[in-house]
């Protein structure tokens, strides 16, 4: 019976030659199974972990299986028919997201797994861009400030200085992230410089400063914005040239001005109780010629500054309890190109475009400042703003576009614990976090404004 079945399989084996081709057809020849994941062990990583190996459990594997991590081939070691390994490197967990992990068998039959995704969290575990909007295709963004359900954005041509440049400012309705809208668009007078904390709003009022270089045209502007599709313009008042740095504080406005490198810059306080007649009340200046002003927040009866100068780059205080009389309380030099910053409890986080830092200051006593702790970002990088929430930093990085996400829980020794990835080219200048959303916008013509969720 035996041989009868070998005789019959032998028969149906067919060799011919076609050419130089020898081909084989029948003999029994096998077919590879189509291979399944069960589990990834671990099936998680935190971001920013060191290189280690990752198992892939489940069915039909073969020696000759072949493995893709985020649509990447990567070296197998074969242990079983149920279970492969492979090496994950430092930069397989660089960012936060969800990466899917496939195996694939090779013909004869063969074919790929369904994908299953290696988690890689941070502090806000399932970070994602779940919307944005681009308020004007012909136009590039520049600083956004919001309230509520409302983004107030400005924006300009990209034509700063020429006799071209224009400036508008949207409100986009946020209620939904993921559908937002933009409800209107309004033409200052004049162009946005390039800064971070250019516009403001309290309570029913837009504050936003502008150029063209000229005196007349350096402009503190209110508007009132009681109705969002329709924004109508209360006051304004000149100020010195080139407007930087903007916050708003119950009854005063904050203006940090750049003159030129030769002058020294000013802060202006502002008295905007009648929004149809603000007046400059006080003014002091930086101590330092030609700083050129990145950011500035005011908390209780302090202005906190980062600037910088062709010489130095320093952070400042301001003391501000006397609106009529502001004065420079102290300064402390810092690394070149400090950007944005924020300031929550008794603690300063700064930015450093060049050397690619977060630092981390203790202001528990304004009139000496204290460096205490420091976290060192990708050098591709290149941070901008930042924004604090709870115990976690988000940093603008300008040039991969993305933004960094650092554990600050402990402000002697923060980590980072990954990068959150932005649309490319995006090139995120400006941060604020409200809750368990993170909002950029991006600083190219058809600029993106970008919500992302925490998960938090």
């Amino acid at each position: 019976m035996r041989a009868t079945i070998r005789a019959a399989s032998l028969a149906a084996c067919k060799v011919g030659l076609l050419g130089t081709a020898l081909l084989l057809a029948g003999c029994g020849a096998s077919t590879n199974p189509v291979p399944s994941i069960s589990s990834l062990s671990p099936a998680s990583l935190k971001v920013g972990s060191a290189a280690q190996t990752l198992t892939i459990n489940g069915a039909n594997f073969l020696a000759t299986s072949a493995v893709t991590y985020n649509g990447i081939a990567h070296a197998v070691t074969y242990i079983n028919a149920s279970q492969l390994t492979i090496p994950l490197t430092a930069s397989d967990l660089y960012a936060l997201g969800s990466y899917p992990l496939v195996v694939a068998n090779p013909a004869p039959g063969g074919g790929a797994s369904s994908q299953v995704n290696l988690q890689i969290y941070g502090e806000a575990q399932n970070s994602t861009v779940v919307g944005s909007v681009v308020p004007n295709s012909s136009y590039e963004l520049d600083a956004f400030d919001i309230q509520g359900n409302y983004a107030y954005i400005l924006g300009d041509n990209g034509n700063q200085g020429s006799g071209s440049s224009a400036a508008q400012f949207y409100v986009v309705d946020i209620t939904n992230p993921a559908s937002m809208a933009v409800v209107s668009a309004t033409t200052i007078t004049g162009f946005i410089n390039y800064g971070q904390s250019g516009i403001r709003v309290q309570g029913q009022y837009v504050y936003l400063v502008s150029s063209t270089g000229t005196a007349s045209t350096n402009l503190l502007q209110i508007y009132n914005v009681s109705n969002p599709s329709a924004p109508a313009l209360a006051g304004s008042v000149q100020i010195p040239l080139y407007g930087f740095g903007l916050w708003v504080s119950g009854e005063y406005a904050y203006v940090i001005s750049y003159v030129g490198f030769s002058s020294v810059s000013t802060l202006d306080v502002v008295d905007i109780s009648n929004p149809a007649s603000p007046a400059i009340v006080g003014s002091a200046n930086t101590g330092t010629a030609g700083v050129n002003v990145a950011d500035i927040k005011v908390v209780g009866k302090y202005a906190y500054v980062a600037g910088q100068s062709g010489q130095q780059s320093e952070v400042l205080v301001f003391d501000i309890s006397n609106p009529a009389s502001p004065y420079l309380l102290s300064s402390s030099p810092a690394p070149h190109s400090p950007q944005g910053l924020d300031v929550q409890g008794s603690y300063w986080y700064q930015s450093f475009y060049d050397a690619a830092l977060l630092y981390i200051y203790d202001i528990s006593n304004p009139s000496s400042l204290s460096q205490v702790g420091a976290a060192s970002l990708s050098a591709t990088c290149k941070p901008q703003d930042v924004t604090v929430e709870g115990t976690t930093a988000y940093i603008a990085c300008y040039e991969n576009s993305s933004v960094a996400v650092v554990d600050v829980s402990n402000p002697t020794s923060p980590t980072v614990d990954g990068y959150i990835s932005l649309p490319a080219t995006s090139y995120p200048i400006f941060l604020e976090s409200k809750g368990r959303y993170v909002y950029s916008i991006s600083n190219t013509l058809g600029g993106m404004f970008s919500v992302i969720d925490t998960g938090q």
